[in-house]
């Protein structure tokens, strides 16, 4: 099982909220449509605002192949063009157990 977590920090001239609200909609669309996606879930900070990033994807693929898919789809491509328009900082991390 590969996990993959990508999280960002929202651009300091939008709206949090409706912000996160879009990114969660955008990747959550996903699920269904990429079907190496075996769980994909989009949480939200709640402490430590300023320090920690905003938003982040949790996502899980059976192997590093089904990640490559999901990263090369034409969906995946389109929501990441999005989020990068509303996003100024992006950390990542994939691990396998």
């Amino acid at each position: 099982m590969i996990h993959h977590v990508v999280s960002w920090t929202v651009r300091e001239d939008l709206d949090r909220a409706p912000t996160v609200a879009r990114i969660r909609e955008l990747l959550v669309g996903l699920v269904g449509t990429i079907d190496t996606i075996r769980s994909l879930e989009v949480v939200d900070n709640v402490a430590y605002p300023g320090k920690n990033q905003d938003v982040a994807v949790v996502a899980t693929f059976d192997d590093v192949a089904g990640l490559d898919a999901y990263v090369v789809h034409p969906e995946h491509q389109a929501a990441a063009a999005e989020i990068r328009e509303l996003v100024t900082g992006r950390a990542a991390i994939d691990w396998q157990d």
